[in-house]
């Protein structure tokens, strides 16, 4: 397994329900996920929570490319 070596950050799509994870890298590659959620017109309640897990579910990806030498080390020792 190769370590992709990209740094990321989450932003919340300005046009669909989701949150985005983005390279932080200028000229790099700018998408690198989306984890979309589903909108419930009549519950903000369950939207939120919608909103929430999908979030918790992009910083989790965010993390892991953020980290990734660090995982992979773990995984399969040096390399």
């Amino acid at each position: 397994m190769e370590d992709p070596k990209i740094k990321t950050e989450i932003k919340h799509s300005k046009s669909k329900s989701a949150w985005n994870i983005v390279g932080t890298k200028l000229g790099g590659k700018y998408k690198i996920a989306r984890v979309p959620y589903i909108k419930v017109e009549d519950s903000t309640f369950i939207t939120e929570c919608n909103s929430l897990e999908a979030q918790r579910h992009a910083e989790y990806i965010s993390f892991c490319f953020n980290n990734s030498k660090k995982i992979l080390e773990h995984a399969f020792g040096n390399f």
